[in-house]
């Protein structure tokens, strides 16, 4: 029970100490702060970096085959020779030391590490893809939270002139100004805002827990964040055709999926090989308790092996290795054709966004004209609709910033795929 209860306290102490040395957040915090904190441990990365490290043992793996092998062999037995034998005694024990290396295998080798090497730039490839993706959600998660907060600004603001307004209607209920299905209308009305609101503050929290869990810290939620200055809001949009070709010969996952493919030519090369005759160097010490005539002091020789029959065996793995080969081209291809897709998606997406983003801030300007006129008709006592006049503004905002990070998302997905670093940002001026 003791031992039990030390060890709860060591675990405890160990997390305090980890919690202790994990920096706080920058407040306010910033997307440039954020990306500066990513988590390499996130599990996607850690995938990727478990085949990565596959790869290389494979390689190396493979590479043995042509190292030098060495053992020590031992022996203790006793005999009963024959009675016309030269040494009577009865005592038969070895001691040897044998060294091996392999010469030549006629490409057997050679393409097992071609392959291993191809598997491994394959890795490095996914590897890439998975950081760029893992940043892109992160970046992601944080507009995710700057729109909580716009969203629940906006229904706060919502709730509040329907509250005003539902109280104003008891008031006039009271009177007999106003009749019941009228008042339970408006109270409809203000209880939908306040429901609203409430789902936007919850928002507000499991999106900063998403972020928060992206980043391997669950227990340590962002306060106030910043929004950051998109470069890519008013970028020119380049032809498509040109992402195509970019795309092509740079894109992550088809750097991925050629080096795959490279590895299963290698791997039908190796299995070609398998009958093919292996070239070995051998030497040999040894000493014994007893002479014999076969017991020599040493022994070095070349040995040639040539496989005559293999029971089919090789037959086998060539046919396997030519069906992952086939298996590699058809995913390659298939890849190729969804990350054309892919930037043909997001080139459209981008199209719809620009002339969203147009709409939006003429909407905008137009919003901001009509909340001026109701509040100088507010101000002049005269019939206003300020209240709704201000939520329509404060809508807008939160459908131009919404489509400003999507511009910047889809822009970050762009040059994934292209093969470049993903993010482009300028931290907003203060």
């Amino acid at each position: 029970m003791k031992g039990r209860l030390a060890a709860v306290m060591v675990l405890m102490l160990a997390a305090g100490l980890a919690r202790a040395s994990t920096p706080p957040w920058p407040d306010p915090l910033t997307l440039e702060a954020v990306l500066q904190q990513l988590d390499e441990s996130h599990p996607d990365l850690r995938l990727a970096e478990a085949a990565v490290a596959r790869a290389g043992a494979a390689r190396l793996q493979a590479e043995s085959a042509y190292g030098l092998r060495g053992s020590l062999l031992g022996r203790l037995r006793w005999v009963e020779p024959p009675p016309t034998t030269f040494d009577p005694s009865h005592q038969d024990h070895r001691l040897a030391l044998r060294l091996s290396k392999r010469l030549y295998d006629f490409g057997r080798t050679a393409g097992r590490t071609a392959a291993a090497m191809a598997e491994q730039q394959a890795g490095e490839a996914r590897y890439r893809d998975a950081r760029n993706r893992y940043r892109i959600a992160v970046m992601a998660a944080y507009f995710d939270v700057l729109l909580a907060d716009l969203s629940l600004a906006r229904e706060n603001e919502a709730m509040s002139i329907g509250f005003v307004t539902y109280d104003r209607a008891k008031n006039r209920n009271e009177l007999g100004q106003l009749s019941d299905i009228e008042l339970l209308r408006l109270e409809s009305e203000y209880q939908r805002t306040r429901a609203r609101q409430q789902a936007s503050s919850v928002a507000q929290r499991t999106t900063r827990q998403r972020l928060a869990n992206l980043l391997n810290r669950p227990d340590d939620l962002p306060d106030e964040l910043t929004p950051p200055a998109l470069a890519d809001v008013d970028r020119a949009i380049p032809e498509v055709a040109d992402w195509f070709a970019r795309a092509e010969a740079a894109s992550p996952e088809l750097q991925a999926q050629q080096a795959a493919l490279e590895a299963a030519r290698q791997r039908l090369a190796a299995a070609g090989a398998s009958s093919r005759p292996t070239l070995d160097g051998r030497a040999e010490t040894a000493r014994y308790s007893r002479e014999g005539g076969s017991n020599d002091r040493w022994r070095i020789g070349l040995f040639l092996e040539v496989p005559l029959l293999t029971g089919g065996e090789s037959q086998a793995q060539v046919a396997a290795a030519r069906a992952e080969v086939q298996a590699a081209e058809a995913s390659l291809e298939g890849r190729r054709r969804a990350v054309r897709q892919a930037v043909l998606d997001l080139w459209s997406e981008l199209q719809s966004l620009r002339a969203r983003r147009q709409e939006l801030a003429v909407r905008a300007d137009y919003r901001d004209l009509y909340l001026d006129r109701s509040r100088a008709l507010y101000e002049l006592e005269v019939k206003s609709d300020l209240g709704d006049a201000m939520v329509q503004t404060t809508e807008v905002s939160l459908q131009r910033a919404r489509t400003d990070y999507q511009i910047a998302l889809a822009w970050a997905r762009i040059r994934a795929l292209l093969g470049e670093d993903p993010i482009a940002i300028e931290e907003a001026k203060p």
